[in-house]
Order: structure tokens, then sequence, then C-alpha cells
């Protein structure tokens, strides 16, 4: 089963407490994400319980408690592609508002796509929603294993090459002035390059992946 589904499967029948009373453990989804000023669990927690979970795998999460700041989160898949754990974004009132809905995917039925949500009911539920109020699905990215698999230091590397392969063309082609203004055009390209790359390098070490 997927890591992010099984988290979220243990907090099925978690509710929200009636009156003045409020769970402990919802108020934490929101101080799990960056949100400790929270302090009830009728703030919409939809989102924070999502990142929460997210937070507990090691995923990263948008830190935010709007469900449509996930919008962007992660890669997109359609709905054909689901699979079990990826996160789907629905609007609520209407599909240009601020106000939306986000959970994980359950599997589809007869009634609609089945969410594995916060805030459904007031609780953690597994809930059917239209299809035709689906915004997007996301799904979590794949760590690179190695820094060489960065798209960034990837075209990195080539920058360098064409700046090197563009001083060398100069050296034989030209002379004079354009031989020096083209090895200096190329040793700016190739120091650009190096630049970005030991930046993509030293955030590598420090965790972003």
């Amino acid at each position: 089963m997927n890591a992010v589904y099984e988290v979220a499967t243990t907090y099925l029948g978690l509710k929200e407490y009636p009156g003045a009373r409020n769970n402990e453990t919802i108020v934490g989804f929101a101080a799990a994400v960056g949100h400790s000023w929270v302090k009830d669990d009728e703030t919409p927690w939809c989102a924070s319980f999502v990142g929460a979970v997210l937070a507990q795998v090691g995923l990263p999460h948008t830190g935010q408690l709007n469900a449509r700041s996930y919008l962007t989160w992660g890669e997109e898949v359609s709905i054909a592609d689901a699979e079990v754990g990826d996160i789907l974004v629905f609007w609520r009132g209407s599909p240009h508002a601020a106000t939306g809905h986000v959970g994980f995917y359950a599997g589809k039925d007869e009634r609609g796509i089945l969410v594995l949500g916060g805030n459904q009911g007031n609780a953690v539920s597994i809930s059917p929603y239209s299809f035709s109020r689906l915004l997007a699905v996301r799904r979590a990215p794949v760590p690179r294993a190695t820094p060489a698999q960065s798209s960034t230091v990837q075209a990195s590397a080539i920058q360098i090459t064409s700046g090197v392969g563009a001083g060398l063309a100069a050296v034989g082609a030209l002379d004079g002035t354009a031989q020096i203004v083209a090895l200096a055009f190329a040793g700016i390209v190739i120091l650009a390059a190096a630049w970005v790359m030991r930046e993509r390098l030293r955030k590598w070490a420090g965790g972003d992946r």
C-alpha cells in the first residue's frame, strides 16, 4: 500500500468534538504544517490534514491551510492514471472561487471519485466527490538518487560543454579581436553555468532534492 495512504487511513474516524471542546489531534495537523496559531478544530482542516500526513512520511507539503495550494504541488497526472494516495483538489462554491477541498485518492465507484480526506463531514472519512468538481490530480515527486539526475545539473553541464566547444572553435577559426570576443563570451557562459551547478549541488547537500 502507498505509504502516504497507509498513514492517512490510521486517522479514519477522527472527528471534531462538539461544543467548546477541541480535538487536539486535528488542532495538531495545523501546527504540523506551521500554523500553531490555530487553536480550534473548526478552522477548515482538509489541507492541514494532507500536509500533516505528507510530513509524517517525509514528503514536502505546501505549508498552507487552503486546499488550492496543492494545485501546483508535486507532478500532475490524469484522473485516468490516478493511483491510491495521489492528491486530489476539488473546487467548492465555484470553479473560479478561492475555496476548495483536498484529499487523497482512494478509488472510484458509481458515486464518483472516492476521497480519503479530513474535514469531510467534520471527520476523516472516505467520501465520494463528483468528477465535475475535480481540478487536479497531483503525485508526489520522485526523489532523485544522485545529483546527476537533477535537470539543473544536466543543463549546466551541457552549457559548460558548449562553452568549451565554442572557445575551442574560436581559437581554431578566428584571430585578433574576434577571437578575443568569442573567447570572452565562451568564458562568461562557462562561469555562469558553473555557478548554477555549484548552487544546485549546494542545495542538494542541504537536502533539497
